[in-house]
């Protein structure tokens, strides 16, 4: 007598989805706001170059970054700190070294790094250097100020290395 098969249907394994695309949609959203909050420090600029330096990359939980916002004809447009802009008045740098005495106020270790473009006018960077030292003393309680230059560096052969210590 021949063996009857099974009388249930053959059943089809199939792979549930969902969870892998519920991680998708999460790893998107965590990308997305993680490159929103490193391009607040970031203005468009471009670096001054060195041949040979001392460089030495900051610790990222003991830096800001402090940008000068170029425009055109070696002027500015202001500076930009963690996403805050300030004017390039007296009043915005009085403004601004006491958003940094804040940071020092924090971490009296603060490392500042200072971003301006190549063809900006020393006379718009130099405020930005002097609200910096302006700002450890109004921090008090022994706070150094920490200034570092940002430049592209410059190998012999003449090509660009993006490291801009950001």
């Amino acid at each position: 007598m021949p063996r009857n098969r099974s009388k249930f249907p053959a059943a089809v394994i199939e792979a549930n989805l969902t969870p892998m695309i519920d991680v998708t949609f999460l790893l998107i959203v965590f990308f997305t706001l993680v490159s929103g909050i490193a391009d607040n420090e970031r203005v468009d600029m471009s670096l001054a170059r060195v041949e040979a330096g001392a460089t030495a990359q900051a610790d990222e939980e003991s830096r800001v970054m402090l940008n000068v916002i170029p425009a055109t004809n070696g002027q500015i447009g202001g500076y930009l700190l963690a996403g805050k802009a300030f004017d390039a008045t007296p009043d915005g740098i009085a403004q601004l070294a006491d958003a940094l005495a804040d940071g020092y106020r924090r971490n009296p270790n603060l490392a500042v790094n200072l971003r301006a473009d190549r063809d900006t006018m020393y006379e718009w960077v130099e405020p930005a250097m002097r609200a910096t030292t302006t700002a450890a003393s109004l921090a008090g309680g022994g706070a150094l100020p920490r200034l570092n230059l940002v430049v592209i560096e410059e190998s012999i052969g003449g090509s660009e290395g993006g490291r801009d210590g950001s």
